[in-house]
C-alpha cells in the first residue's frame, strides 16, 4: 500500500478535494471583514436541525493556507453529522500574529453572531490552527462570550513552544512583550471548555510534548484535557485521516465523532 505521504504527494489536495463531495451540502460564503481574506465558506446540512458546529482552523505555519482546500475536511465532519465553517486569515509576512488572532475572532464572533445560541461551537484545528483554535479556547479576553465555546479538538497543534526554535518566529510572534500571548499553556484555566489534544507518535514537525504539556497544564489547573497519540502516524497523516480515501474505519475520525458526540451530549444536558 502507498504510504500516506506518498499519496498526499502524488495526488495533491485537489484531487483530494475533488473526489471528497460525498454527503448533500448548502455551502455559503461570508465575509467577516474587509480584506480579501477575510471570508469563510460555511457549509450546512440542506435539512433542517440543530446540529454542532465546527469551525475550523487549517495550518500552515502561520504563513499559507486557503479555506477551499479544506473542503475534504468538511466534507467528513458532515458525514459525523456536523455543519462546518472554514476562515481564510491574514498570513506572515504580511502581518504579524497579533492581526492573525484578531482575523480569527472577528471569524469567531461572526459565526457566533449567526447561530442559535443552543447549537454547540466547536473549535478545531490543524498545526497552526491548533494553536489559533487552543487560544481562543483558553484566552477569555479574546471573545466577548468565551462560555459559548462548548470544546476544542487540536491536531498536531503547537501550544508550548516558546522559546522558539524558528528564526522568523521571533518578528512573527512580535514584539517581545507578546511573545507569552502566542502560548496556549499561559492561559490554561478550570473554567476552560473540554480539550481534546489529538497527536501522531512520528511527527516530528510538531512533536508531541506540546499536547503532553498543554494537557498537564490544564488538568493542574482544574480544567478538562484528554490527549490521544496515535502510533505510526506523522504531521500530515492526521489531516489526511479526513480524506476520503481513508476516513472509513480511521481511529482519528472515529475518536473526533465520538467527541462531538460528547460534546453535543454535554451541551443538551447542559452539563
Amino acid at each position: 500500500m502507498r504510504r500516506w505521504t506518498d499519496i498526499w504527494q502524488f495526488m495533491g489536495l485537489r484531487v483530494i478535494n475533488a473526489i471528497a463531495r460525498s454527503v448533500p451540502v448548502k455551502h455559503e460564503g461570508v465575509a467577516y471583514g474587509d480584506a480579501p481574506r477575510h471570508h469563510l465558506d460555511w457549509y450546512r446540512h440542506p435539512t433542517p436541525g440543530t446540529r454542532p458546529l465546527v469551525l475550523f482552523f487549517y495550518g500552515g505555519n502561520w504563513r499559507s493556507g486557503r479555506r477551499q482546500d479544506y473542503r475534504f475536511v468538511a466534507d467528513t465532519l458532515m458525514t459525523l453529522g456536523c455543519d462546518v465553517a472554514v476562515p481564510d486569515y491574514r498570513l506572515y509576512p504580511h502581518v504579524r500574529f497579533d492581526d492573525i488572532l484578531l482575523d480569527a475572532r472577528r471569524a469567531t464572533e461572526t459565526v457566533l453572531a449567526r447561530i442559535d445560541p443552543a447549537q454547540p461551537l466547536i473549535l478545531m484545528g490543524h498545526s497552526a490552527g491548533a494553536q489559533i483554535g487552543a487560544l481562543l479556547t483558553l484566552d477569555a479576553s479574546l471573545l466577548s462570550n468565551p462560555a459559548r465555546i462548548t470544546g476544542f479538538v487540536g491536531l498536531a497543534g503547537p501550544y508550548d513552544f516558546y522559546p522558539f526554535t524558528e528564526d522568523d518566529h521571533w518578528e512573527l510572534f512580535g514584539p517581545e512583550p507578546a511573545y507569552p500571548a502566542s502560548q496556549p499553556v499561559n492561559f490554561v484555566r478550570a473554567d476552560a471548555p473540554p480539550l481534546f489534544l489529538l497527536h501522531g507518535a512520528d511527527d516530528t514537525r510538531v512533536r508531541r510534548g506540546h499536547s503532553k504539556s498543554l494537557m498537564q497544564k490544564q488538568q493542574a489547573a482544574g480544567g478538562h484535557a484528554e490527549r490521544r497519540v496515535y502510533p505510526g502516524l506523522g504531521h500530515v497523516h492526521l489531516l489526511l485521516a479526513f480524506s476520503r480515501l481513508h476516513r472509513r474505519d480511521h481511529p482519528v475520525v472515529q475518536d473526533v465523532a465520538t467527541i462531538i458526540e460528547t460534546l453535543g451530549a454535554d451541551q443538551r444536558s447542559g452539563s
